[in-house]
Order: structure tokens, then sequence, then C-alpha cells
């Protein structure tokens, strides 16, 4: 093949431009499309945060409660007693 003899012809290599080009714009709208699922990926991961926060919160108010509610019920004896001694104590003088 001497240099002078072209590989492609004219037609051949716009046929080719014009097959790239759609396969760059089909590569653009899967790119479009893969940005907007990174972006609702995103945003859900946002959420959880949000939602695993909350539910770490509740928890935490929980347990505050029930060491609370555990306080009141290993002492409330002792309390009861103490104020009925000292009533007692008020009632013989």
């Amino acid at each position: 093949m001497s240099e002078k003899e072209q590989w492609y012809s004219n037609k051949e290599l716009f046929e080719q431009m014009l097959s790239m080009k759609e396969d760059i714009q089909s590569l653009r709208a899967e790119m479009r499309e893969t940005r907007e699922i990174i972006r609702r990926y995103n945003g859900l991961r946002e959420e959880l945060f949000k939602v695993k926060d909350e539910v770490e919160e509740m928890k935490a108010k929980t347990e505050g409660r029930n060491s609370v509610f555990e306080a009141i019920r290993n002492w409330g004896g002792w309390l009861f007693a103490l104020i009925t001694l000292i009533i007692l104590l008020i009632n013989q003088f």
C-alpha cells in the first residue's frame, strides 16, 4: 500500500464519526443518569445519618428515664421509711 492510498474513504470516515458521536451522546446520557443516582444516594446517606442520630437520642432518653425509675424504685422504700421516722419522731414530742 503506498502512502498516497487512503485507508478509509471519506464516506467511511464520516460514518465512523457519526457512530462515535452517537456513542458519545449515549455515554453522556449514562453519565447524567449516574450523577443523578449518586446525588440520590448521597441524599439517602444524609437522611440515614439523621435517622441514626434520632434513634440514638431516643435510646438515650429511654435509658435516662429507666435509670430514674430504677433509682426511685430502689431508694423509694428508704425515703418512705425516713419520712415515716421523721413524722413519728415529731408526733412523739
